[in-house]
């Protein structure tokens, strides 16, 4: 859904609406609400104990995703050079994607590097994911 506003120069601006709502669109309502209500008629104690705990649930929920996030990615990143330096002294074949060339050697190093891991062979870095064959101990 887009919405297009009018601004103060006559510029229109084009806006994509967000489908879900964060626990900052949540704390906006709360305050919005609380800043408009009825002074003769305010929120019940109980409704706004309410709304404050299901502010709560959603800050815990959004921290939890958070942290499962990072959790999952040491563990892929873990995975990876556990797998990587098995393959130490193990002769290998990848594909090299800047030459379209199939690579053979013994994997020298393991090396981390922007968060991939990469094998080094005959000098070169190779990306692990690109690791079509192992053939075992080298001579």
């Amino acid at each position: 859904m887009q919405v297009t506003a009018t601004g103060a120069a006559n510029q229109q601006q084009t806006r994509t609406a967000n489908s879900v709502l964060g626990k900052d669109d949540f704390l906006k309502l709360l305050v919005t609400q609380l800043r408009y209500q009825d002074p003769l008629q305010p929120v019940e104690d109980r409704e706004f104990i309410a709304q404050l705990a299901q502010f709560s649930s959603l800050e815990q929920m959004y921290n939890l995703s958070n942290t499962m996030e990072e959790f999952l990615s040491y563990t892929l990143l873990e995975s990876q050079l556990a797998r990587a330096s098995s393959l130490v002294g193990k002769e290998v074949q990848v594909y090299n994607p800047s030459t379209g060339e199939q690579v053979q050697g013994v994997v020298e190093a393991v090396r981390l590097f922007d968060g991939v891991c990469k094998l080094v062979i005959d000098g070169q870095m190779y990306d692990l994911y690109n690791l079509q064959e192992v053939r075992g101990t080298s001579k």
